[in-house]
């Protein structure tokens, strides 16, 4: 009976994977224990071993592949004495899956994937009295007020923030004329008119402005002096992360 070879979990944190070699081809016998391909994860690349005996009879995902999610059909594995045409057409029919996470990893594997874990653990909580106190904020007015929103900080006096709500209008798209930019109410008056530099109805905040696209980056160089490097999988990991960073740890 033929055995699905799915795409294996190398790390708990492990959701898609490269698949970046195959080291044995179709019709070549396997052994339990031979490396059969390499898969690049988050983190390494990582071999991958079989763990029954047989004949590969189909690959599924050719070399080079990316982002294949864990448990997808990557190979088929005909057993010892089954025709290997039969098996290839029967991939992924009805065969039971054989992951790759009981075999045995190597040394290097080993590794890699007990710096992952360490990784994936939560980290001890910190206690309240351990924070650094933030730096004095610009002075501020009595009855100013502050938005809330990390760094987006919004200083308006009430009566400038009543106003502008009646009028239905962004306090955070008014520029303040008070002392250190504060928004006050002959400030909302005048974004009420038209005539002072609140910004256009619709435009974005500064904290929700996109970054250009490649199109436009690429389109700063001239064509033929710059090599475009594909993101691997550790640095798609690390840009995640530190987007995650900003938007959920306070920043003083």
């Amino acid at each position: 009976m033929p055995v699905n070879i799915l795409m294996p979990a190398l790390s708990p944190t492990m959701e898609k994977g490269n698949l970046s070699k195959w080291l044995k081809k179709e019709g070549d016998k396997v052994k339990a224990g031979d490396v059969i391909a390499e898969i690049e994860t988050d983190k390494a690349t990582m071999e991958y071993e079989a763990i029954d005996d047989g004949v590969l009879a189909k690959i599924v995902v050719p070399e080079g592949t990316q982002d294949v999610p864990v448990n997808e059909l990557i190979a088929v594995l005909a057993e010892e004495g089954e025709d290997p045409k039969t098996a290839a057409a029967a991939a992924g029919k009805s065969a039971p899956s054989k992951p790759a996470a009981p075999a045995s990893p190597s040394p290097q594997s080993a590794q890699a994937s007990s710096e992952r874990q360490q990784e994936a653990r939560p980290a001890a909580p910190t206690a309240p009295a351990s924070r650094a106190s933030p730096p004095s904020a610009p002075p501020r007015g009595e009855g100013d007020r502050r938005d809330g929103h990390g760094a987006n900080r919004v200083f308006a006096t009430p009566l400038a923030r009543r106003l502008a709500k009646e009028a239905g209008i962004d306090v955070a798209r008014i520029q303040g004329s008070g002392p250190h930019g504060r928004i006050i109410a002959r400030d909302v008056e005048t974004a009420k008119s038209g005539k002072g530099p609140a910004a256009a109805p619709g435009a974005a905040a500064p904290s929700a402005v996109m970054p250009p696209s490649d199109d436009k980056i690429k389109a700063l160089f001239e064509p033929g002096s710059y090599e475009v490097v594909p993101h691997d999988n550790m640095r798609k990991i690390i840009a995640r992360r530190l987007v995650e960073a900003k938007l959920t740890i306070p920043h003083f």
